[in-house]
């Protein structure tokens, strides 16, 4: 016998089987998460409210220029085009290199344009500083989403998305009255400076506050993982087509909705600013208010509501969401009284609150964990193109059809994308079986090659502990 087991030193698990309970994944902690998307939402907070004090502004400053509807309609054409070609590329380059510096990106850019439109005095000018602003800040929802999809399991998506998106709508609480105030009191620089300070403020903010939720560790751990996948399905690359989130038709049903919300708004839009102001003879501060109800509605909503579609499902709240939004373009046909209006406003702002954060919750349930900012880029094309083909089809017709016509045409066509998403939209339940299935294939066999592993090593432990109970 060995001196080693005359002494007892002999380890005395040697050759036992040793069962783990828990494996511990590295990464943020719950409460980590859940600040940085807070941080996240704030920043774009700040950004949206400078946004919402230069909407307002616009029309007006396009109407001294001697420009009319047409003009603003090229003007959000151009932005939608921009962001059309761009957020694609914004989305794969948040993939690839971090959400983090998209989203500086995104708010540089809007503080850079908001000096453009203080600078420039024509109409061309103001089209061209649009179509920048367009194409730099375009990474900013995909990237935004993709810190939600790092860090907050499926089943609490809906509620910070909700929060994300509600952030979004802050600032059409208070910006466009602030807009309309400035305007009316100072003139049209008041507003961009105002918008500019606070996009400078939401650029510091993320930069000191706002992490990297999909660090450099993170994207080599996931392009590991993926070289394994394609090792075992024997595919040596993963197309743009094969990274398309499964079934296409499920996909593609999301994207025509998401067109149709932004071609119809955007159709009718240029439209309904002047009608306020020219037919009504509304003030900026008026339309201002009117804008804030809505942008009231859709935050309460989002904060409040926003979750709801993980517990009732996807389908349901989108469903609902859209049938609300049609209120308004009915209300623009019927209303006429200020109040009335306002309340338009606000069942559509409950309309898109609904909407928004169950559409983008869906589009996170059914993509590839890797390719997520890539798909909600994919999206913001969708959304753009409808933004390029709304106004586009406004100039077209503007001069043969009258408001009415035009906020009719908008109705039907919202109503067209409610009984699509009745009949074509199935709950997201029903198509999480095939990715959930391929998941397990795959763990199946990870597990199998480390049971064989296992037994290797078991082996050979009990055959070395027998050698020295034999010596």
């Amino acid at each position: 016998m060995s001196s080693r087991e005359s002494t007892g030193s002999t380890p005395e698990n040697l050759g036992q089987l040793i069962l783990g309970q828990e494996i511990s994944l590295s990464g943020q902690s719950p409460r980590r998460a859940r600040s940085a998307i807070i941080l996240l939402a704030a920043s774009v907070g700040l950004m949206m409210t400078g946004f919402g004090i230069i909407l307002p502004v616009f029309a007006r400053r396009l109407g001294e220029f001697g420009s009319g509807v047409e003009a603003l309609g090229l003007m959000t054409m151009s932005f939608a085009l921009a962001q059309l070609i761009t957020a694609p590329i914004m989305g794969s380059l948040a993939d690839r290199y971090g959400r983090r510096p998209l989203i500086l990106l995104s708010l540089a850019a809007f503080a850079a344009a908001n000096l453009g439109f203080l600078l420039v005095s024509t109409t061309i000018g103001f089209i061209i500083v649009r179509v920048l602003e367009g194409a730099l800040t375009a990474g900013l929802f995909p990237a935004a989403m993709g810190v939600v999809a790092d860090t907050v399991p499926e089943n609490q998506r809906a509620r910070w998305v909700g929060i994300v998106m509600g952030s979004y709508g802050a600032g059409l609480i208070f910006g466009p009255v602030v807009g309309g105030v400035l305007y009316d009191g100072w003139g049209f620089a008041a507003p961009f400076i105002t918008s500019a300070i606070l996009a400078v403020i939401a650029f510091v903010a993320a930069v000191v506050m706002v992490p990297e939720t999909r660090t450099e560790e993170i994207r080599k751990r996931e392009m590991l993982r993926k070289r394994r996948a394609d090792a075992t399905t024997q595919i040596s690359a993963v197309s743009f087509w094969a990274s398309l989130p499964r079934p296409l038709y499920v996909f593609g049903t999301l994207l025509v909705l998401d067109f149709i919300g932004v071609f119809v708004f955007a159709f009718v839009e240029p439209q309904m600013v002047f009608y306020f102001y020219d037919e009504l003879g509304w003030t900026t501060i008026q339309f201002g208010i009117v804008v804030g109800a809505y942008g009231l509605a859709m935050v309460f909503g989002q904060l409040v509501l926003g979750q709801s579609s993980d517990r009732f499902g996807r389908k349901p709240l989108i469903v609902l969401g859209l049938l609300l939004s049609t209120g308004l373009y009915a209300g623009l046909l019927l209303v006429t009284q200020y109040p009335l209006m306002l309340l338009v406003a606000a069942v559509a702002g409950l309309g898109s609150a609904l909407t928004s954060p169950a559409l983008s919750s869906y589009y996170l349930d059914i993509s590839d964990e890797q390719y997520r900012a890539r798909i909600l880029g994919v999206k913001e094309s969708s959304a753009s193109l409808g933004g390029v083909l709304g106004p586009l089809l406004l100039v077209a017709v503007s001069a043969a059809m009258t408001a009415g016509g035009i906020f009719i045409l908008g109705w039907a066509v919202m109503l067209v994308g409610a009984a699509l998403a009745i009949f074509a939209l199935p709950a997201t339940r029903q198509i999480a079986a095939p990715t959930e299935d391929m998941n397990w294939e795959y763990s199946n066999k990870r597990a199998l090659a480390g049971q064989t592993a296992l037994r290797g090593v078991v082996l050979m432990s009990t055959a070395a502990r027998e050698t020295r109970l034999l010596s």
